[in-house]
């Protein structure tokens, strides 16, 4: 007879089991899956402007509409994973990604953003990363952070993989084929995936599960949402700006395209090793110490590119830039759990996200604006750094304000 491991409801897995970090991962890959239409825009961007007119504002603002409408997204399917299961999300996405390439390649500039709005961004991408997350610490315990820190780099992977797949296929096949070759592999893999996909035993145990306990927070819940929503969003838009614009930042300087593609290469290995490390570093000082951590860093890195001219500097700054990019969002993940506990809503991590991509829409957005108005990326690069300090000012908010809660209820 197979070992009973699930202690809530008797049945399946159990939390810590094997199933866990095979989930973990597999849910890793489906985030993957799921964010690979919005690379398209950034790495076809002259092929797709050349048939409309050689705008490049047209895949600007498709690559811009997939980013926010995932956001908006999460907090629909956080909401619909929680009634539901988190296996119907990834259902949806594995239909809606697939049936997005098709969209957004069919005909005219609007049919591009619809696609890339609806089908690929709210209905697919948002699907993947929410629920996943959600889903997933409810699978763990003892290594938590771990297993958050694996869903966590699912992105990252994503734009070490996707941008060279269409580099493959845009000379043989242009922009529109690339796309629905993407729909129809992401869309196929994401909707078989999604049968391996199990509700977490807290999320089965129905009957046992209580409301949220709103009465255990350190401040009043909506001043919670409130204050990392707005650091979701500050730091995300300081991110974005060198993120977005390092290949046209080191063209300025006099270096080649290859050497800020390079650069991005750097944040995206850094950010990965650092997921890691910063989660394991949450079990022992707490995730919200761990996120002014990665303000700080982020601080120094936006700092230097104030100031930095070349390439050994921009290399230097590309690491020390990747540590927060994605450990910063982890934390935001892992400190709802620890204030909300195990019966939190699904729909707040989608907040809080949606506020986070929008920041990565408008940092990107508010590069190049700054620059079209003073042909100089400085003024952009100290832009961000203010948006960072206020990240860090709202984060210290949290945690004294936590703190004085504390000690006041222990008088």
């Amino acid at each position: 007879m197979t070992a009973v491991l699930d202690r809530p409801s008797g049945t399946g897995p159990g939390v810590d089991s094997p199933y866990a970090w095979r989930l973990a991962f597999l849910s890793m890959f489906c985030i993957g899956l799921g964010g690979g239409a919005i690379y398209l825009p950034v790495v076809g961007l002259k092929e797709i402007a050349a048939e409309f007119g050689d705008r490049r504002a047209v895949p600007s603002t498709a690559y811009m509409l997939g980013f926010f409408c995932m956001g908006l997204g999460g907090v629909f399917m956080g909401w619909l994973a929680d009634r539901t299961s988190p296996r119907v999300p990834l259902l949806i996405a594995g239909v809606s990604i697939f049936a997005g390439g098709w969209l957004a390649v069919s005909g005219s500039e609007w049919l591009l953003y619809l696609g890339y709005a609806l089908p690929l961004g709210f209905l697919g991408n948002a699907a993947t990363f929410t629920p996943a997350m959600n889903n997933i610490q409810g699978w763990f315990e003892k290594r938590r952070s771990t297993a958050v820190s694996i869903i966590s780099v699912g992105p990252a992977i994503s734009g070490f993989i996707w941008p060279q797949v269409y580099r493959w296929l845009l000379p043989e096949h242009g922009w529109r084929q690339s796309l629905v070759i993407y729909g129809v592999t992401a869309g196929t893999l994401l909707f078989l995936c999604a049968f391996y996909v199990r509700p977490s035993p807290m999320a089965r145990a129905k009957a046992a599960r209580a409301k949220e306990d709103l009465s255990i927070l350190p401040i009043p819940s909506s001043s919670l949402m409130a204050l990392l929503s707005a650091a979701g969003f500050c730091c995300c838009a300081a991110m974005a700006v060198p993120f977005v614009h390092m290949v046209a930042f080191c063209g300025d300087l006099g270096l080649s395209p290859a050497r800020g593609s390079e650069a991005i290469s750097l944040i995206l290995l850094s950010a990965v090793g650092a997921t890691f490390a910063m989660g394991r570093l949450s079990d022992h000082i707490g995730p919200l110490k761990v996120s002014l951590l990665c303000s700080a860093i982020q601080v120094v890195s936006l700092t230097g590119y104030v100031f930095v001219q070349g390439l050994t500097g921009i290399y230097t700054l590309a690491v020390i830039h990747g540590i927060p990019y994605i450990a910063i969002v982890q934390g935001y993940a892992l400190i709802l759990r620890r204030l909300y506990g195990p019966n939190i809503a699904g729909w707040r991590l989608g907040v809080v996200m949606l506020f986070a991509m929008a920041g990565m829409a408008a940092g990107g957005w508010m590069g190049g604006a700054i620059f079209d108005w003073t042909l100089s990326y400085r003024p952009a690069f100290q832009v961000a750094l203010a948006f960072d300090l206020l990240n860090f000012m709202l984060l210290g908010v949290l945690l004294i304000g936590g703190r004085r809660t504390m000690a006041g209820l222990a008088v």
